[in-house]
């Protein structure tokens, strides 16, 4: 017992002793452990660039695997085109109508001297201090990040600007990070900084962060915010856009970090003292890096308080194509080149102030017409464009459509309508040169092309009298009808063409068909430029003479081919491509590019479709519309209209005559000179009108003919079922509505235009022929084969030199093959 006690009493005596003992060697191998740990983190914070490449060299393949990134993406920085830039569409006077933009909306800075040197200064004030000194990765800011993670408290920023870079890279530039992103952001900075220099990261960088207001980019920021240049702001200005790289898009917020907030007026408030704070903070870092002094300071945080907020220009219109005009360049280019971010200079041929007064005709059609008609319930379907186009085939405005946001449809570039009595123009085209093919091959021949269109005419005659269309087997057959009035006989007999075709008799122009062959009606069509499209086939059918079937409305500008001497018309909407000052569609003899062509003086040369004495003999009878006198369909151009104003209803005949007078606008020949024209109604099988048209061409100065213009004008419902009114041609209620009624009175207002602001329609002016290509206009007068002058196999009957069909009364049946689509009988 007594042993026991005395064993305890000596390991109580010793237990303290081997306590401090054992302590003592945890506590030797503590510190030598935490100076281990010590040394490997100094030694890692040291060579950490080095340690992440050595291991990255071996284990490149694995790393790319497990963090999700991919080396070859770094290439695509040396990509121009990486950093998409919008394409502007300019005028010919070099101002800025549309731009053009993937949603990366950037104006490239490409020069590092190009970046404003107090961008420079806020932006690595602001985001990365140490970028002249790091080798991509900021260690301390790792380290200061690491411990206020470990710590909770806020998260603080480490990323480099090589760090965005790479963020960029792999299409997270507006999102947030997981711990496993930032790690492949760190290993691609550094493989990114053994590729670039300094100077070029920061060329890509200045390139590259979202402002919000869909804009990417210091450049295309500082004009979207302030309205100029970036080298142009001021210093709050700068550090402004600088702040918004953090926190993009704060200022036009529609909600606030407080939700209590709910009026516009607080949110508005509330975002505007947030975004101020951020732009004090660049300040702020600014003045503690030494980049500003206190001076500059002051005086720049006072200008955030005071006027910085109303510096901001309002949100504007976001990039893109606003009208079906500009649609139209987009859709055209859009497949040939990056039009989306290749940085494009797109000069069109568009005369913007034209524009305005096309639309503002189309505008007033409308108006008019549904003043007519309030109680449609089809109205919403109602749908109308114009065009003008030069004689040389420059589109110098386009009205694609009613209003464009609702409606992106192009229906006058793009769609398909029944042209009416307008098709009369291919009709008698189609005579004429028939006649004048006779002409040539009599003897002896004439000398000048006056004198063969003086002949032409002379044989150009038609009759006017009734015609039997077939329906098709059993279904009998239909009466084709002439638009009159009330004062004209509905048939003349045996009439020139130039009362036939300034009437717009339909029987005569079914005959006029017939005579030239509708074959050869046809093949004119296509050769001027109808486009060939299988769903809207010209159909070899006697009504086809009277315009039965479809045609792409822009299309019939190449009728202006009869006017401008015989020269192919092709509407195109932009003088040239560019880049860098450069054309992407033509280039010299050497193979290089040529200038960019922004005022159009490169020209295709236009091909001659027709023996100049076809466009003599036609001008005369495309005059008639106008100057055949009051039976003209389109002669109260000549006498006055009355724009916005129903020339057929009660409201005009109620004005006073001098009320009357001074509100006319008329064009006579003797203030005017010289214009031709074509109204045309498209009707459907109960004679309903479905669509209406109005065809003008105005000479251009005698020493410029190439500046002579066709307008055009169209109005129709979605479907034919919808007519337009409800009265038909032959019979009902009020008037019939028509390309006179609905066009001439709005028309006018453009003429008015041109007269006044574009030196057309001045006395004394004519139709010319364009000398492009040094064409003559003369044309050999050799005798043609017999073969140019068969009208050919048709199914709307073979004729001889007449002007009746062989076998045809004056009462008769025009006969055909296959049942005629008669559904579209035209008029005026």
């Amino acid at each position: 017992m007594e042993g026991a006690n005395r064993k305890l009493k000596l390991f109580l005596f010793t237990l303290p002793w081997v306590v401090v003992r054992s302590f003592g060697r945890m506590a030797r191998r503590f510190f030598v452990a935490i100076g281990v740990v010590t040394a490997l983190a100094v030694l890692v914070y040291v060579e950490l660039e080095e340690i992440i490449e050595t291991i990255d060299s071996h284990y490149a393949k694995e790393i790319d695997a497990y963090l999700d990134i991919d080396r070859s993406a770094i290439a695509r920085l040396r990509d121009r085109a990486y950093f998409a830039q919008q394409s502007m569409f300019v005028t010919e006077d070099l101002k800025t109508v549309a731009c053009i933009s993937s949603p990366e909306h950037r104006i490239l800075i490409d020069d590092v001297a190009g970046i404003p040197p107090l961008f420079v200064s806020a932006i690595l004030a602001s985001e990365d201090k140490n970028f002249f000194k790091h080798e991509g990765i900021d260690k301390a800011a790792i380290m200061r990040a690491l411990i206020k993670r470990m710590l909770q408290e806020s998260r603080s920023g480490a990323s480099t600007l090589t760090m965005q870079i790479a963020k960029h890279l792999r299409g997270g530039t507006g999102h947030a990070s997981t711990e496993l992103e930032k790690i492949g952001d760190i290993v691609m900075a550094l493989r990114i900084e053994r590729e670039f220099s300094r100077q070029e990261l920061l060329l890509k960088y200045v390139n590259m962060p979202y402002f919000g207001r869909g804009q990417y980019g210091i450049e295309a920021a500082s004009r979207a915010y302030f309205g100029k240049p970036a080298k142009d702001l001021a210093l709050p200005q700068v550090a402004f856009i600088v702040a918004l790289i953090n926190k993009p898009a704060l200022p036009d917020r529609s909600f606030a970090t407080d939700p209590l907030l709910s009026t516009r007026e607080q949110i508005d408030d509330a975002n505007w003292a947030e975004t101020a704070r951020g732009t004090i903070r660049v300040l702020d870092l600014m003045l503690d890096q030494d980049v500003i002094d206190d001076v500059e300071y002051a005086r720049a945080a006072n200008l955030v308080e005071k006027s910085l907020r109303k510096d901001v220009i309002p949100r504007g219109a976001s990039c893109g194509t606003h009208d079906h005009f500009l649609e139209r360049v987009r859709v055209l280019y859009k497949d040939r080149f990056p039009i989306n971010k290749g940085g494009l200079t797109i000069s069109i041929t568009r005369d913007d102030a034209l524009q305005n007064a096309l639309a503002r005709a189309v505008d007033l059609t409308l108006s008019t017409y549904l003043a007519r008609h309030p109680a449609d319930t089809d109205n919403d379907q109602l749908r109308a464009g114009a065009f003008a186009v030069d004689f040389t085939g420059d589109v110098l405005a386009e009205v694609g459509n009613v209003d464009f946001k609702q409606m992106k449809y192009d229906v006058i570039a793009t769609g398909w309508r029944q042209p009416g009595s307008t098709f009369k123009i291919f009709t008698y085209g189609s005579l004429v040169e028939r006649l004048t093919k006779e002409v040539l091959a009599a003897e002896p021949p004439s000398e000048s092309v006056a004198a063969i269109a003086a002949k032409v005419l002379e044989r150009c005659t038609v009759l006017d009298a009734p015609v039997f269309v077939p329906l098709g087997r059993g279904r009998g057959v239909k009466k084709i009808e002439n638009f009159h009035s009330r004062s004209e006989p509905q048939y003349r007999g045996d009439i020139s063409c130039r009362i036939a075709l300034g009437e717009s008799r339909n029987t005569a122009a079914m005959r006029a068909g017939a005579r030239a062959g509708i074959k050869n009606v046809i093949d004119l069509t296509y050769r001027l430029g109808i486009p060939r499209d299988p769903k809207h086939a010209l159909q070899p059918y006697p009504t086809t003479a009277i315009g039965a079937s479809e045609v792409n409305p822009l299309s019939m500008a190449s009728t202006a081919a009869f006017l401008n001497g015989g020269f192919r018309v092709t509407p195109r909407f932009a003088n040239d491509v560019c880049r860098d000052g450069k054309s992407l569609l033509y280039t010299g003899g050497d193979g290089r590019a040529k200038d960019c062509d922004i005022k159009g003086e490169i020209r295709p040369t236009q091909e001659r479709l027709m023996h100049p004495a076809v466009s003599a003999a036609m001008i005369e009878l495309l005059k008639s519309p106008l100057d055949i006198g009051p039976t003209g369909t389109a002669s109260s151009l000549r006498t006055g209209v009355i724009p916005g104003m129903d020339p057929l209803g009660d409201a005009i005949w109620k004005l006073k005559p001098d009320d009357r007078k001074k509100r006319a606008l008329a064009f006579p020949f003797d203030h005017a000179g010289e214009i031709a024209g074509k109204t045309g109604t498209a009707t459907n099988a109960d004679g309903k009108t479905s669509d209406v048209w109005l065809l003008l061409f105005l000479p251009g100065p005698p020493e410029h003919p190439d500046k002579g213009v066709v307008l055009g004008f169209w109005m129709g419902k979605d479907s034919k079922a919808h007519p337009l009114g409800s009265r038909g041609a032959t019979g009902g209620p009020g008037f019939a509505e028509s390309g006179a009624r609905n066009w001439v009175h709005s028309a006018a207002t453009v003429l008015a235009f041109v007269q006044k602001e574009r030196g057309l329609l001045r006395p004394g002016y004519k139709f010319q022929p364009i000398m492009t290509g040094g064409a003559s206009a003369k044309l050999s007068a050799k005798k043609p084969s017999p073969r140019d002058l068969t009208p050919g196999a048709t199914r709307g009957g073979d004729v001889e030199g007449s002007d009746r069909p062989r076998g045809v009364s004056a009462s008769a049946k025009v006969r055909s093959g296959p049942p005629s689509p008669a559904h579209a009988s035209s008029s005026r």
